[in-house]
């Protein structure tokens, strides 16, 4: 090797290690910046939405009489809603310090869809399983847990998994879940996915919350 092609190589690794050192700071420099600490929030189109769905699940009667708590760390009980609305409670896969993809999509959908179940008289409830240690960090989560969306109904989490280990929905942290109760608080669908990317499609959802007035189409 003569000393051009030396002194060439030399140059060009002093080059890539100082184009490393500055990638890492940019890194480090977004990171401290994110008030998620890193936290995943993308959204992911390979979720499998099913406009068919029947309940396939026993929830053993146990959903109703279930709290949570919000992202303000303030006491929701399920029964808090019985004889005022009717319920659509959905159970992410959880929270760990990252939100799954596939919850971020779902949860877009039921935002840009809200309005149809506030005219069903239907609140939505998204919970999420996780660790009580993890309250703080799951508050600032629950602020973007759309990305740049507002969201419009509560976000819960279900503290150290209590209510997904009694659903019998526990999956490393839980299966992606859907139950509707009536006003009465009776559950009028039960369903667990096959798997994580499958989920009920909005209209899917509505068509059940029709069937309870018996209404197809209310405007």
């Amino acid at each position: 090797m003569g000393p051009k092609t030396f002194v060439a190589s030399v140059v060009a690794c002093l080059g890539l290690t100082v184009f490393w050192f500055v990638e890492q700071a940019r890194i480090a420099t977004r990171n401290s910046q994110d008030p998620l600490g890193g936290i995943s929030l993308e959204r992911y189109h390979g979720v499998e939405f099913l406009d068919e769905i029947n309940s396939n699940h026993d929830e053993k009667g146990l959903l109703d009489s279930m709290d949570f708590v919000d992202t303000e760390g303030n006491e929701m009980a399920i029964s808090d809603y019985e004889g005022k609305k009717n319920l659509l409670i959905v159970f992410t896969r959880g929270f760990s310090g990252r939100i799954c993809p596939y919850c971020t999509t779902q949860t877009s959908r039921l935002i840009s869809n809200y309005r149809d179940f506030t005219q069903r008289d239907t609140e939505v409830l998204l919970v999420f399983p996780g660790s009580t240690e993890q309250l703080p960090q799951f508050k600032k989560a629950g602020l973007l847990v759309a990305g740049e969306e507002s969201v419009p109904f509560p976000i819960l989490l279900d503290r150290d998994l209590q209510a997904v280990e009694k659903l019998g929905i526990q999956a490393q942290l839980a299966k992606p879940s859907t139950f509707i109760l009536n006003k009465k608080g009776e559950v009028v669908l039960s369903y667990v996915g096959n798997s994580p990317k499958q989920r009920p499609s909005v209209k899917a959802l509505i068509d059940v919350l029709d069937s309870l007035q018996g209404n197809p189409n209310p405007s």
